[in-house]
């Protein structure tokens, strides 16, 4: 049985009657090993099977969306993945010196990494997409005129696809967590 990561689309915990024991319940109903949550933007990791891990995450979205009453995507990577995504450290070298956000942004359909021409910039200067892989898309973020935006709404823009985006910090997080 592996670790997983499972990063639920646009949720807050504790909004809209979706509770961290809600949350932790639909995954454990689902089959779902050990649920535990990280932080209150929907990442849950557990135990499972690779083989099971669709019917989980298929459970688990059906159950979000009748509490939310409206459907949200989950998107699974396996921790080990997690942890090899962490060692190649993919912020090593960015556009911008001293970010002030790093993110990754998971898509739910892999992309052909040919057709993707990086770094794309946001167009206030704020956001840099700069790396990827076929099923994530990093960004880096720096304060223009006193904001600073987020790269999941660009990386959408750019790949045609959907994502959820996490600081890095998350995913450093729930790599080295020792559960």
């Amino acid at each position: 049985m592996d670790r997983q990561a499972a990063f639920v689309h646009n949720v807050m915990i504790g909004r809209e009657g979706l509770t961290r024991s809600v949350l932790l319940g639909l995954f454990a109903e689902a089959g779902a090993n050990a649920p535990r949550s990280y932080i209150s933007t929907g990442n849950v990791t557990f135990g499972a099977h690779s083989e099971d891990v669709g019917a989980i995450t298929t459970s688990v979205e059906a159950g979000i969306g009748a509490v939310l009453g409206r459907p949200e995507p989950v998107f699974v990577r396996s921790v080990e993945y997690l942890q090899e995504l962490v060692a190649a450290n993919p912020f090593l070298a960015t556009p911008f010196p001293d970010p002030i956000e790093r993110t990754v942004s998971f898509l739910s359909v892999p992309i052909n990494l040919d057709r993707l021409e990086l770094p794309v910039m946001s167009r206030r200067g704020d956001v840099a997409l700069f790396a990827a892989t076929s099923g994530e898309v990093f960004a880096v973020g720096r304060v223009v005129d006193g904001k600073t935006g987020g790269g999941g709404g660009l990386v959408e823009k750019t790949v045609g696809r959907r994502v959820t985006t996490r600081s890095w910090n998350t995913v450093l997080r729930i790599t080295n967590d020792p559960v």
